[in-house]
């Protein structure tokens, strides 16, 4: 940027005509000389650099010092060993990865700085179904963004008029077996975890609780673009060809 500002000074300069070629002399001696002193600490810093990535041990190392020197002026400075090793932590968990947004802050109101920990996994801050399992091993995980409220009759700007309850009844039995289908579909792909960005309403989580899986309802659009970056699956909404 320095390099930057004194070219353009020295380009300014140098089409203006001067009352004498002193000026002209000093900016531009400042120019080169700032080019000559930027080159020579270059060269000085490449001859000193050290690159310890194939030692694990001095290369974890090197980036606690770097995160520690990163938060020495920062609200943290007191705690900054221990953040610094979480830091670290978590980085070297993307084993080479720079992909930052696979690491996720949650804050929590209460407790102290030193509470703070880096959790094995991934957590989704999120509550499970009524009577679904509360833990599952070997975890089949379906990520969707679908509607699961289509157990409700929803007409939005216009009027159903029928004749007797039994229509209204009919109407709604229409739902249930369309979300019944739906359900059906998913459970195709042979999950345990199903986890969607949308509500899942009454009808479909007594489906998922029968069938055994364990589901959870609106992850928010963050949540679950995090879970299929770090499980390395897609975002379904249609669940016809579960093969694909």
């Amino acid at each position: 940027d320095y390099v930057w500002f004194y070219f353009l000074l020295f380009c300014r300069c140098a089409n203006h005509k001067l009352s004498s070629g002193s000026e002209f002399i000093t900016i531009y001696a400042s120019f080169v000389g700032y080019r000559m002193a930027a080159e020579c600490a270059r060269n000085a810093l490449l001859q000193r650099v050290v690159d310890n990535k194939e030692n694990a041990e001095k290369f974890k190392s090197d980036l606690m010092k770097i995160a520690m020197t990163t938060l020495s002026s920062k609200i943290l400075s007191q705690d900054k060993e221990h953040f610094a090793q979480l830091a670290v932590d978590a980085v070297m968990r993307l084993k080479g990865s720079t992909n930052l947004e696979a690491i996720q802050i949650i804050k929590k109101p209460g407790g102290s700085l030193k509470d703070s920990f880096l959790d094995e996994g991934f957590i989704l801050d999120k509550k499970i179904g009524l009577g679904q399992p509360k833990r599952i091993e070997n975890a089949k995980i379906l990520v969707a963004n679908t509607a699961m409220d289509t157990d409700k009759v929803k007409i939005y700007g216009a009027r159903v008029r029928v004749d007797s309850m039994s229509k209204v009844a009919e109407i709604e039995g229409a739902e249930k077996e369309k979300m019944r289908e739906k359900v059906k579909k998913i459970l195709g792909h042979g999950i345990n975890c199903f986890v969607n960005r949308q509500l899942i309403y009454n009808f479909p989580e007594e489906l998922f609780a029968d069938a055994g899986i364990l589901a959870i309802e609106h992850a928010d659009f963050d949540g679950i673009e995090r879970l299929a970056l770090v499980t390395g699956g897609e975002i379904a909404s249609t669940f016809d060809n579960p093969e694909s």
